[in-house]
């Protein structure tokens, strides 16, 4: 076998223990989707590009499927959704070298962030992929936070212990706050070459910190003189998403 099928995932991240398996312990989506396509297929590996938390949502993730593959290409997702349950739902399918990497060849991702602004409470529709602070942020203050991210920076100070990364450097090419759903939806847009381990929801909850204290300081103090003060608090989870992951080479 010289050839995997690559997938794009998405996924409402409530109820699973994140993406990654934890044996039998846990439900996660990347066994759900190991379990359907080794039942339909046969046995085999999945390998997910990135390891999302407990509660987290994905449109753009991205796998690859290390086994046989009797379904024709075109007809796979149709038949491997119809197994799934509606959290969960794959598109995309494409052969790609079985020595191709979803994590390692990857060149920049995308996350999102969401925040009700709206009248309290927050719609049901809209309560599973947003956080309801019931705080006032100020705008401004995100937007100018938001900014200090730009570059190439140690975020040491934005990640929670338990990273098996060599290097908490990293360089974030967007970060932008923008208004959606008439203003009833602050959205927040990082791209980057890579994330730490909570490292977007940590970002999220320093910008909510800063927003409510009006400065932005303990951000650039923190980017500044890394190693010495651990940012946060850490936004929850359910307003995170992972939109999309971009690759030099297609396959």
């Amino acid at each position: 076998m010289d050839r995997a099928v690559r997938l794009t995932v998405s996924y409402d991240g409530t109820g699973y223990s994140g993406w990654q398996s934890q044996g039998r312990r846990l439900e996660t989506v990347q066994g759900v989707l190991q379990d359907h396509l080794t039942g339909l297929c046969g046995p085999g590996r999945l390998l997910g590009a990135s390891r999302t938390d407990a509660g987290v949502h994905a449109d753009g993730q991205v796998a690859v499927w290390r086994g046989p593959c009797p379904v024709p290409l075109e007809r796979l997702a149709v038949v491997v959704n119809r197994r799934l349950p509606a959290s969960i739902r794959v598109r995309d399918p494409g052969w790609v070298s079985v020595r191709w990497d979803p994590g390692r060849e990857a060149t920049a991702k995308q996350y999102s962030y969401r925040l009700w602004r709206g009248p309290s409470p927050c719609p049901p529709w809209w309560a599973r992929y947003t956080y309801e602070s019931g705080l006032a942020p100020d705008w401004r203050v995100l937007q100018e936070a938001a900014a200090l991210f730009l570059g190439a920076h140690d975020f040491w100070a934005f990640r929670s212990e338990g990273s098996s990364a060599k290097t908490t450097e990293r360089r974030v090419l967007a970060s932008r706050w923008q208004a959606e759903a008439g203003g009833r939806i602050w959205r927040y847009q990082v791209v980057a070459d890579g994330f730490l381990y909570h490292m977007v929801r940590i970002m999220v909850g320093s910008m909510l910190a800063a927003a409510a204290t009006a400065t932005v300081e303990p951000i650039r103090r923190a980017l500044a003189g890394p190693g010495t003060t651990k940012m946060g608090p850490l936004a929850p989870a359910q307003g995170l998403m992972l939109d999309w992951i971009a690759y030099r080479e297609e396959g």
